[in-house]
């Protein structure tokens, strides 16, 4: 799914991530890396893989789409340091010389020092041409002109079919000069969102993302 905002194209992809092909970077919001074993500290038996499914889909992204730069809006290790830590900082090094960028979220919780240790930049916003702004919580208020595209909220939507079943999907979720990403992560829920007068609804099928 294509869209234009001023004059820069997005492209709204079924793998949940955006693309924005003019400036050659790939935007992927929530991937929540770490959470299996988070969740096992708490008693909760999720399998830890060996090598993340969430990266192998971020590296064929990366192989099809041959991005410069990829951001990660936030929420990129969902954990405190494990070895799904040193998975991922093994996988971006293998990736060089594609800069990778993180606009800081509410579960990146890893000090500053460990960060360092990475080819990961931390910044709180990420400025993108003349109308784009990317960060990680949706923006209260946004500049007159600027796109602001977030991600945090997980959203979802739900399809009712003619046999009376309903399907939660995740969605793109687009309200005047805010575009909301779904997560990209597995084990992310999902946040319902209504449609309004004013908001656009992109449904995330398998191979294709379909506006409502």
């Amino acid at each position: 799914m294509d869209f234009y905002y001023k004059e820069e194209l997005i492209q709204l992809l079924p793998e949940k991530v955006a693309f924005l092909p003019a400036h050659r970077l790939l935007v992927v919001a929530d991937l929540h890396l770490g959470k299996a074993s988070h969740f096992q500290k708490a008693g909760i038996m999720i399998p830890v893989p060996h090598s993340s499914a969430d990266l192998k889909i971020v590296a064929q992204l990366i192989d099809k789409l041959a991005p410069l730069t990829v951001v990660f809006l936030g929420d990129l290790f969902h954990s405190s340091l494990n070895k799904e830590w040193e998975e991922l900082r093994l996988f971006l090094e293998y990736l060089h010389p594609i800069r990778f960028i993180l606009t800081k979220g509410n579960h990146d919780i890893l000090s500053p020092e460990v960060m360092k240790n990475t080819r990961i930049e931390v910044v709180d916003e990420f400025e993108v041409g003349d109308y784009l702004l990317l960060t990680h919580e949706p923006e209260t208020s946004v500049q007159t002109e600027r796109l602001n595209i977030s991600g945090h909220i997980h959203p979802g939507v739900v399809i009712k079919s003619k046999g009376r079943q309903s399907f939660r999907l995740a969605c793109f979720y687009l309200d005047k000069q805010c575009l909301i990403l779904p997560a990209f992560g597995k084990l992310t829920g999902l946040h319902i969102l209504k449609k309004t007068a004013t908001a656009k609804i992109f449904a995330v099928f398998q191979d294709e993302v379909v506006s409502l």
